[in-house]
């Protein structure tokens, strides 16, 4: 047998009831932590501590990946690499210094970089077992380098 509330003229099952309440509360959950966390992040803007936290996320990201290809789990270790942690906090802290529009100036310029880092991962994967790590890394490198300053300036409405 279902229970039923009143309120008012309209009788509505107690676990409607229920969520009608719930709800508002999350929304206002919500928005209470997107402002403790705009607050935080404003303030990790302005100083120095940022600099730590990339440091430590990036060794972390280094340290697992590493780990885990010693391993055998290559698999894991890539998806670790290119999981975007320091690209997540990249815009949140542009965000909070610069703004929406800086956040889509520097997604626009990552995309831009992503074929040449396509080049870059091509060539260390071809090159390794040919040439050895050294010279495909410093060669994937290279590469990188002269195909982004190549597509930044063949780009129009890029800047360096």
């Amino acid at each position: 047998m279902q229970e039923f509330e009143a309120r008012g003229d309209v009788y509505y099952p107690l676990h409607c009831y229920s969520l009608s309440h719930l709800v508002p509360s999350l929304v206002i959950f919500q928005q209470a932590l997107i402002m403790q966390i705009s607050s935080y992040l404003s303030y990790l803007a302005g100083s120095d501590l940022r600099l730590v936290l990339y440091f430590l996320i990036g060794g972390t990201v280094t340290a697992l990946t590493a780990y885990f290809a010693s391993q055998g789990r290559g698999m894991l270790s890539a998806f670790i690499t290119t999981l975007p942690l320091l690209t997540i906090l990249s815009f949140l802290l542009i965000y909070a210094e610069g703004g929406s529009k800086t956040v889509e100036e520097y997604a626009k310029s990552l995309l831009i970089f992503t074929p040449p880092w396509l080049c870059y991962v091509a060539i260390v994967l071809l090159g390794v077992n040919r040439m050895g790590i050294v010279k495909s890394l410093s060669l994937g490198v290279f590469l990188f380098v002269i195909l982004s300053v190549l597509l930044e300036r063949m780009l129009p409405g890029t800047k360096p």
